[in-house]
């Protein structure tokens, strides 16, 4: 078996906002979605169905924790939530308290998944894997936690929708994306991806692409254009 490179940890993210607000946002995050069809996470739904009760899942930049709940309320057999911020962390702790669920929390990031080589059938990374600072250090992570065959599942903002907003704010490489959510009740700093950066060599040597989608992020956007990006990726 081939050994997989050790990545070269990146500087750390930046998780000062989330620090700094991160109740707040889960708060205005979960009234966002519960009014607004989220597709991401039906997606993802969709892609862990089969043989749930068989998966142990890696919930990578888990948030507040609703995901990982989702998927062990949906029979998964093993859930791990891993976030960097420690705030996040500690309101992903509170919701696993409440749901009375056995997931898994620990702090992690992109570049150092705290799991053993081959060790989870699924890796889930639902808006968290564009803001890691080294898209391809990440993809090797999660090449060596997850097994054989093992599905990673990525929604990040459409390519080309990054490509739109930094014209629009004539950003210069290497300048992060000033980005509204929740109707503008926040601003993130995110940096722009190409899908060349998405489907990189990295990528493609570990993982073939199974699906990718284009989709709006919220019901109510009328742009053409998409403005989300979903990729099933195979663990080869």
């Amino acid at each position: 078996m081939n050994e997989i490179p050790k990545p070269k940890a990146p500087e750390e993210p930046s998780i000062a906002f989330y620090e700094r607000q991160g109740s707040e946002y889960v708060a205005n995050q979960r009234e966002f979605y519960s009014g607004n069809k989220d597709t991401g996470r039906e997606f993802f739904r969709n892609a862990l169905a089969q043989n749930i009760d068989q998966l142990t899942i890696a919930d990578v930049g888990c948030g507040a924790g609703d995901d990982a709940i989702t998927y062990k309320q949906m029979g998964a057999a093993r859930v791990f939530g891993i976030e960097p911020s420690r705030v996040m962390l500690a309101e992903a702790e509170k919701t696993v308290e409440k749901s009375g669920l056995a997931v898994e929390l620990m702090q992690g990031k992109w570049d150092h998944i705290p799991l053993p080589d081959a060790s989870v059938d699924a890796i889930t990374a639902r808006y968290s894997f564009h803001v890691a600072p080294d898209l391809d250090c990440s993809y090797l992570e999660a090449a060596r936690v997850l097994k054989k065959g093992g599905i990673f599942l990525i929604g990040v903002p459409h390519p080309n929708h990054d490509a739109k907003v930094v014209a629009e704010q004539n950003l210069k490489p290497g300048e992060k994306m000033k980005v509204p959510l929740f109707h503008g009740k926040f601003t993130v700093d995110i940096p722009p991806h190409t899908m060349g950066e998405y489907l990189s060599a990295t990528c493609q040597q570990y993982f073939e692409v199974e699906e990718q989608v284009g989709y709006s992020m919220h019901e109510d956007e009328t742009e053409k254009e998409p403005t989300g990006l979903l990729l099933k990726l195979r663990r080869k």
